[in-house]
């Protein structure tokens, strides 16, 4: 039992770690609105995986409205968390690790394709996950539309700055240490992390950041969130005319909407944008500014990011090929793919490391080049279960290095692509140097067969070539 700001809350032991599941750490009164603090009651019976945010598809051959669940509830009001911590100990607090899930802000959870247990049981280390609005819930602005919801901007941040304030107020109590907060989170998850990097009411909630295949470069203008709201709006139909309409509306309902815009060919992305206030500017400017140069920062990227679109079919492939490559010449699949990573990832993820080491910050460069054979995507896509593509490295990252889980090579490049997150959450720097445009230092990530523990010098060639 632990006292907490939303009450008292009971665990049980996961393994034998203590663990906490389902914590609300805010409270979704309205829809489209701020989220508000969770008023203090009775004892909380912290046993179960609490509610998730409603749940979408990517894209329509993935199936419009059959989404695998694994017994969690949909519910708008799904703002709780999940705390796994080896305890108070004499010397001192424990670093706490905050972890941001992946799925494009359509889907996903705290509790979703990842197992963080070992980071509590192996590496003595508190880790939280959480439950956030995603989809239009999170990530609609209506404001443009109706004065009435100017405050419906970047509710997806704004719910997980909530988050950061009840981890500082209440994860002492937990054994962790309010003032050694490193934040990571993987895909739309780590452009999440990068994105409360430029989020001002975010700065001081956490101390280190880790992001895996993401970038800062995700919120758009105002007028190009006004102009997704137009589209959802017409996709809607007789549903809803007005933002009024979408507030009373079901929740199937926007479901049915998400799913009319994907049968349309829309490109359906729900993001964070520059409002002014929550994230008043690009985060990159932010971040060149100065305005996180404390934060030590990890960036990680595949070796094969853009395999994943080869994944999702021909046409998602064309489609991002085409928007990203206009007026290069014809390819074959595996330029394709080269020129998709360049320009989605690793360029991106060159910018922000450009823009943290402007403004003094300390910034590590990570590239992951091994093929987990634990990974779901390999088991998914068994043609392309060699390849390092977006998302793969997480079977790394999550693995039990002392289980039975994959093969002792992924359990060997596990603990190594482990000690990088571990080590810059307790030291505030992974071990290896740090990366510089003038030395820009790239630690790779792979089979022990390889060459174990490289330090590349090569960064800018890998980049252009």
């Amino acid at each position: 039992m632990v006292g907490t700001a939303s009450g008292p809350v009971r665990g049980f032991l996961d393994r034998g770690v203590p663990h906490w599941r389902g914590v609300p750490y805010a409270r979704v009164e309205r829809r489209f609105r701020p989220a508000v603090p969770v008023a203090p009651g009775g004892p909380i019976e912290a046993t179960a995986w609490g509610p998730v945010s409603w749940q979408l598809p990517i894209q329509v051959s993935r199936g419009l409205y059959h989404l695998p669940l694994n017994g969690l509830v949909e519910n708008e009001d799904c703002l709780n968390l999940n705390v796994w911590s080896p305890g108070p100990r004499p010397d001192g607090p424990l670093p706490v690790l905050v972890w941001f899930h992946g799925g494009s802000r359509v889907n996903g959870s705290a509790s979703s394709w990842i197992d963080p247990w070992h980071f509590a049981a192996r590496h003595g280390v508190v880790v939280v996950t959480a439950n956030y609005r995603l989809g239009p819930w999170g990530c609609l602005y209506l404001g443009g539309h109706d004065p009435d919801f100017a405050d419906s901007a970047n509710l997806e941040a704004l719910d997980q700055v909530m988050l950061l304030r009840w981890i500082g107020d209440n994860i002492a109590g937990f054994g962790g240490d309010p003032g050694n907060v490193t934040l990571f989170g993987v895909s739309s998850g780590g452009s999440d992390v990068a994105t409360l990097l430029g989020t001002p009411a975010a700065h001081g909630l956490f101390h280190r950041a880790a992001i895996y295949s993401g970038n800062a470069e995700v919120p758009v203008s105002v007028e190009a969130a006004v102009r997704f709201t137009d589209e959802f709006l017409a996709a809607a139909g007789p549903l809803a005319k007005s933002p009024e309409d979408l507030a009373r509306l079901p929740n199937v309902g926007l479901r049915y909407i998400h799913g009319k815009l994907l049968q349309q060919g829309v490109s359906v992305r729900y993001r964070p944008f520059v409002d002014g206030a929550v994230v008043p500017r690009p985060p990159l400017e932010t971040i060149r500014a100065g305005g996180v140069a404390d934060v030590p920062l990890l960036v990680s990227v595949t070796s094969d990011e853009a395999g994943i679109y080869v994944a999702m079919g021909d046409v998602v492939l064309d489609r991002v090929y085409n928007a990203v490559a206009a007026g290069e010449t014809p390819a074959d699949l595996d330029e394709k793919t080269r020129l998709l990573s360049k320009k989605c990832f690793w360029e991106p993820a060159d910018r922000l490391l450009r823009a943290a080491h402007r403004s003094g910050g300390k910034v590590w460069l990570q590239r992951f080049c091994y093929a987990p054979t634990n990974s779901s995507f390999a088991a998914d896509f068994p043609a392309m279960a060699d390849r390092p593509v977006h998302g793969t490295d997480m079977a790394s990252l999550f693995v039990d290095t002392e289980g039975g889980d994959g093969t002792e090579t992924d359990r060997l490049v596990g603990a190594r692509e482990q000690n990088a997150l571990i080590t810059l959450a307790r030291e505030g720097r992974p071990p290896w140097p740090e990366w510089s445009p003038r030395t820009p230092v790239t630690q790779e990530i792979t089979a022990p067969s390889a060459v174990v523990g490289r330090i590349s010098f090569l960064f800018e060639r890998w980049i252009w070539e």
